[in-house]
Parts: structure tokens; C-alpha cells; sequence
């Protein structure tokens, strides 16, 4: 089902996408990331790293981890980290044109917003190449929240005060998305990725 069809049956106002293998697939080698982010945080909880679980989205739930449990210092070296690894390992994008063209023609009758788990600097590549740094009412990334989703941080940074949750659509592509569309209490649209 695209997502034209789901909205005709299921009206909503305010409409958030998720960004990588969603809006767009950015090329970023991961294949290191876990690793690596694991390598972070041991420098200063290594008991943590040991009760996390090694699955997929591992590296996302010892962030969250860690920064529950160390606050600012925590959130300083994992975002900067994440960063500096995104920016290292990014080759460019692949537009998922049938979403793009959907927040082109639809931008008087919906509020988009993007809530991502990247960088801020990483996805600035894909906003300016398409054109989209004002099509969006409040942009959340990774360097915007201390929690990353499925924890709900981010989407109290761009909830409207006095509106309905069941007026908001989180569009997205993984488990870590529909955990946060859950969490809040919104309904979930699933995309493939545009590759």
C-alpha cells in the first residue's frame, strides 16, 4: 500500500518521516559502527557494554544506555562519535523519489516534519542537493535529543501543544521506528527502502 492510499483511509494532519531508508538511503558503511560504538562506551562503562545484547540495533539501545546512566558525558561522546563516523563512512544518497514527490505535492495540506537518528551535518547533503531545508516545520536529529528512538524525545521536541495524537502518521522503515510510534502512542506507516 502506498502511503496516498493509507492517508485516504486513514486522515491525519502532521505527518513524520524518518529519514535514512526512508525519505532516502544514505550510503553510510555501518559495518564497523557497532563495533566501534561498543569501543565507546567501554572506555568508560565497560560493565554496560557486557549486559548489552549484541543485535541489530544494538549500538542504538547501549546509547540510550549509557546516556540514561551518565548523562551529558555520555551523550557528548556518543554524539560525537556518531558524528565523526557517519561523516567518514558517508558516500551520498538514493532518493526515495515516490516520498519526495508526496512532501512536494502535499506541503499546504500537511506539517512535515523528519525525526532521525543521524547527525544533523550528515543529512545535510540530502536536504540541499533536494531542495528540502524548508519543507519541513521542525527537522530532530541525533545531535537535537539525548534519547534516540524508540525512546519518545524526539518526537516531544516537535509535538504541538493542544493537538491530538491520533492527527500524527511517524512514516519510517525499522523496529526502532514503530517502537517509537508505539511508545507515543501514534500510528505507524511502514516504507521499504528506496533500494
Amino acid at each position: 500500500m502506498k502511503l496516498t492510499e493509507y492517508l485516504v483511509s486513514n486522515p491525519k494532519k502532521y505527518i513524520i518521516f524518518d529519514l535514512d531508508d526512508t525519505l532516502a538511503h544514505l550510503n553510510v558503511d555501518w559495518s564497523t559502527y557497532r563495533k566501534e560504538i561498543f569501543g565507546v562506551v567501554a572506555a568508560f562503562d565497560e560493565q554496560l557494554v557486557k549486559e548489552t545484547p549484541p543485535f541489530y540495533y544494538a549500538g542504538l539501545e547501549l546509547s540510550n544506555r549509557a546516556i540514561q546512566k551518565h548523562g551529558k558525558f555520555a551523550h557528548n561522546a556518543v554524539c560525537r562519535f556518531t558524528e565523526e563516523y557517519e561523516l567518514s563512512h558517508y558516500s551520498g544518497y538514493i532518493p526515495n523519489k515516490e516520498l519526495l514527490c508526496f512532501v512536494r505535492d502535499n506541503s499546504k495540506k500537511y506539517s512535515f516534519f523528519i525525526w532521525t537518528s543521524n547527525a544533523r551535518k550528515t543529512i545535510q547533503d540530502f536536504l540541499s542537493k533536494e531542495s528540502l531545508t524548508t519543507a519541513f516545520k521542525t527537522i530532530v536529529t541525533r545531535n537535537d535529543v539525548d534519547m534516540v528512538k524508540p525512546h519518545r524525545e524526539g518526537f516531544d521536541r516537535m509535538y504541538i501543544q493542544d493537538t491530538a495524537l491520533n492527527e500524527y502518521l511517524l512514516v519510517g522503515d525499522s523496529v526502532m521506528d514503530e517502537g517509537a510510534a508505539k511508545n507515543i502512542g501514534i500510528d505507524f506507516f511502514k516504507v521499504d527502502s528506496p533500494i
